[in-house]
C-alpha cells in the first residue's frame, strides 16, 4: 500500500500548531508585559497641573461625548480601558489614540481585574488586535479618587477634586459626572491638564498580533461557540438516550425472544474452519488445537494458511499432526487472499472462518453453525470474547466488548442488519461467499466489508451468543490504538463502499448504514464536546451543576453496560472499573475515531498495522473467565 500522503501529516501538525499556541498562550500570559508604571504611583507635575484620567471604557454611548468635550477644550487625558471593552469597541479605542489622548490598561473584564497575569495578558492582547500595540500604564490611578458617588453637584465635585493642588483626577467613562466634570475641570482657569505620562504605545511582534486576534475572536464569538457545543451535547445526549432506550428494548426482546421460542432439531453439518495466519507462533498451536478438539457431530476439517510467515507458524502447525487438519503455504498476499485460498481448498458448503488467535470452545463450532438450519441465513456471528482480561487495559476491553460490540450485535441481530460478522469467530455459506466474489481486498475491514455484502445480495445475517471464542485483545495502549485505528478506518472504508445501501429497500441501508453513522462516528465526535463543556462549566464558567449532570449521565452509562454485561452472561464484578473506562479509555478511542476520519477524508490507503502478541490467553476453551 501507499505511504501516508502529505495531507495527512498536515492535518497532523495543523492539529500541533493548534496546541503549540494555546500552550504559548499560556506561556505568554504567565509573563509579565515590558515594564510597567501603575498609574498609583506618586506623579512629578508641578503645582497647579493635574492629568485627567478616565477608566471603565470605552462606552459605546459615554466615550464619544467625552472624546467631544476634551477636544473642545483642548485637553488631553488618559484612558484607562478594559480588554473585554477594546475588543467589543475597537473603533472608540482607535479614536482615543488617534485624538492624542493616553491609553492604559484598568483590566480585562472590569476595573481593578488585574490580579493574575493571565488577566493582564488578556488585556493587552485586546490592544494589540485593536490597536496594533502595548502599554506601559497598568492599574486604574488611585491618587485622588472623585468619589462621584459622593457628589451630586458638579461644582462640588470639581472643587474637591481641585484641593490637593495637583495629581491625578480619576474619572469614570461611563456618563456618570464623567464628561460634564471633564468639561468643567478643562475650563477651570489657573490649571493645567495633561496626560499621566507621555510614553508612546509599544508596537507588538507579529506572535503578539496574532495571539491578540485569537483571543479577540474567542471573545467575540465564544456564545456562537457555545451555542454549537450546545447543540452537539444536545445530538450527543439523544443519542445515547435513543442507544439505552434500544438496549433495554431490541436487545432485551431479542434475547427473551431466543428463549421463548421452541429449540429446533440439532443441525450438524460438516464444516470446513478456515484459519489464515501470519507470524501466530505464539498462538497457533492453541487456536489449531481447540478447533480441531470441538464436539461437533459431524465432519471438521481445518485450513490453515500460512501466510507468508516468517516465524515458523507453518511448521508449528504441521508438528501439531492433528487429524484433520491441512496447512497450505503461500508467499505473503495479505487476509483476505489468505482467506479465499483456504476458502477454495475447503471440501464443505459451510465454512468458518477464524483468526489465528482465537481459541474455541468445545461446543463453539457446533453453535455456530445453529442458524444455517434456516436457508434464509447467509452468516453467523459469534461472541468474541476477550480471554486475558487482567489488568485494568484487559478489564476496559473486556467492557468495551460485552458493552459494546455484542450488544450492538443482538442490537442489529433484532433489525436484520449485523454489518459484521467477526474475523475471530464468523461463519458463512459457501454460496453466500459466491454471490459476493469471495473476501475482498478493497478494505481493512474485510470482515466488515464481507458482512455488508452478503446482507445486501439478500442473505440474513444471524448472531449467535452461545458460539463463545476467546481472543488475544492488545496489552498495550499503543498496540490498543493501532489496532483500534486499523478496525475504524476499515469500518469507514467499507461504510463508504456499500453507501449504495441507502437508496435500496433492504435493512443494511435503512438500519445499518445508520446505526454505524450515528453510534460509530457522530456519537464518538460529538461526545468529546460533553467532556469539554463540563470543564469548562466546573472550571471557568463557575457552573458545578455541569459535573452533576455528566455524573448523571455516566451513571446511567454504568447501569447500562451492568444491564449489557447481564444480556452477555458476565459477570458484574469488572463493572466497577467502567466510569474510569469512560474517563480514560473512552479518550483513547475519541482520538482513534477522529485520526481514523482524517485519514479516510484524505483518501490515504493505510497500511496494514499487525499487534504484538504474547501468546497468553486467560481462559482455556470451556473455563470459566477471570474477572
Amino acid at each position: 500500500m501507499r505511504r501516508t500522503p502529505w495531507l495527512h501529516w498536515v492535518s497532523i501538525l495543523l492539529a500541533l500548531l493548534v496546541l503549540m499556541c494555546v500552550v504559548s498562550l499560556h506561556a505568554y500570559a504567565g509573563v509579565r508585559p515590558k515594564p510597567v508604571r501603575h498609574a498609583g504611583e506618586q506623579l512629578d507635575l508641578p503645582r497647579g497641573t493635574f492629568a485627567l484620567a478616565f477608566h471603565g471604557g470605552p462606552d459605546p454611548k459615554w466615550t464619544p461625548r467625552t472624546l467631544d468635550r476634551l477636544r473642545d477644550a483642548g485637553v488631553k487625558a488618559t484612558f484607562y480601558v478594559t480588554g473585554a471593552q477594546v475588543t467589543r469597541e475597537p473603533d472608540l479605542a482607535r479614536r482615543i489614540v488617534a485624538e492624542g489622548h493616553q491609553v492604559g490598561l484598568d483590566g480585562f473584564r472590569a476595573e481593578g481585574d488585574l490580579g493574575t497575569g493571565l488577566n493582564l495578558a488578556l488585556a493587552q492582547a485586546a490592544l494589540a488586535d485593536a490597536l496594533d500595540g502595548h502599554t506601559t500604564l497598568v492599574g486604574a490611578p488611585r491618587e485622588i479618587d472623585a468619589g462621584y458617588r459622593d457628589f451630586l453637584d458638579i461644582a462640588t465635585f470639581v472643587r474637591k477634586s481641585l484641593q490637593p493642588k495637583k495629581g491625578v483626577i480619576r474619572l469614570y467613562d461611563n456618563g456618570t459626572l464623567g464628561g460634564d466634570a471633564a468639561r468643567r475641570l478643562a475650563k477651570t482657569r489657573g490649571y493645567e491638564f495633561v496626560r499621566v505620562s507621555d510614553e508612546p504605545l509599544i508596537p507588538v511582534a507579529a506572535h503578539e498580533r496574532f495571539t491578540g486576534a485569537v483571543t479577540t475572536w474567542a471573545q467575540r464569538n465564544g456564545g456562537i461557540v457555545l451555542v454549537v457545543f450546545g447543540t452537539a451535547i444536545g445530538i450527543a445526549a439523544l443519542l445515547g438516550i435513543l442507544r439505552t432506550l434500544m438496549q433495554l428494548g431490541l436487545a432485551h426482546n431479542d434475547r427473551r425472544m431466543r428463549r421463548e421460542e421452541e429449540a429446533p432439531p440439532w443441525f450438524a453439518p460438516p464444516v470446513s474452519v478456515v484459519v489464515p495466519a501470519y507470524n501466530e507462533a505464539l498462538n497457533i498451536a492453541a487456536a489449531v488445537t481447540s478447533i480441531a478438539g470441538n464436539n461437533h457431530l459431524a465432519d471438521v476439517e481445518v485450513i490453515v494458511v500460512d501466510d507468508g510467515s516468517t516465524d515458523g507458524t507453518g511448521e508449528i502447525a504441521e508438528e501439531l499432526d492433528l487429524p484433520g487438519v491441512t496447512v497450505l503455504r503461500q508467499d505473503n498476499q495479505g487476509k483476505p487472499a489468505a482467506l479465499n485460498a483456504g476458502i477454495r481448498a475447503a471440501r464443505h458448503d459451510v465454512l468458518v472462518l477464524v483468526d489465528a488467535d482465537t481459541i474455541f470452545e468445545p461446543d463453539t463450532v457446533g453453535q455456530l453453525v445453529q442458524p444455517f438450519a434456516d436457508d434464509e441465513v447467509g452468516a453467523v456471528a459469534g461472541n468474541a470474547k476477550v480471554g486475558n482480561r487482567q489488568g485494568i487495559l484487559g478489564r476496559w476491553q473486556h467492557l468495551e466488548y460485552c458493552a459494546g460490540s455484542n450488544l450492538d450485535r443482538q442490537i442489529l441481530h433484532a433489525l436484520r442488519c449485523i454489518p459484521t460478522v467477526p474475523g475471530a469467530v464468523g461463519a458463512f455459506r459457501r454460496a453466500a461467499l459466491a454471490d459476493v466474489g469471495g473476501v475482498s481486498d478493497d478494505t481493512l475491514a474485510e470482515d466488515t466489508d464481507l458482512t455488508m455484502a452478503v446482507t445486501r445480495a439478500g442473505r440474513r445475517v444471524a448472531y449467535r451468543p452461545e458460539a463463545k471464542a476467546w481472543t488475544e485483545a492488545p496489552v498495550s495502549l499503543k498496540g490498543l490504538f493501532r489496532q483500534r485505528y486499523r478496525w475504524s478506518y476499515g469500518t469507514f472504508q467499507a461504510m463508504w463502499k456499500h453507501r449504495g445501501a441507502l437508496a435500496e429497500k433492504g435493512p443494511m441501508g435503512r438500519y445499518g448504514l445508520s446505526y454505524l453513522v450515528a453510534f460509530h462516528l457522530l456519537l464518538p465526535l460529538l461526545a468529546p464536546v460533553m467532556d469539554l463543556l463540563v470543564l469548562y462549566g466546573f472550571f471557568v464558567a463557575d457552573a458545578p451543576l455541569a459535573l452533576l449532570v455528566w455524573t448523571v449521565f455516566l451513571l446511567i452509562q454504568t447501569a447500562s453496560a451492568g444491564y449489557a454485561l447481564r444480556l452477555d452472561g458476565e459477570s458484574l464484578k469488572p463493572l466497577w472499573a467502567y466510569p474510569l473506562q469512560q474517563v480514560v479509555y473512552r479518550q483513547l478511542m475519541y482520538a482513534v475515531v477522529i485520526q481514523s476520519l482524517i485519514t479516510a477524508v484524505h483518501g490515504t490507503r493505510l497500511r496494514w498495522m499487525s499487534v504484538r502478541r504474547t501468546g497468553k490467553l486467560a481462559n482455556a476453551p470451556g473455563t470459566v473467565p477471570v474477572n
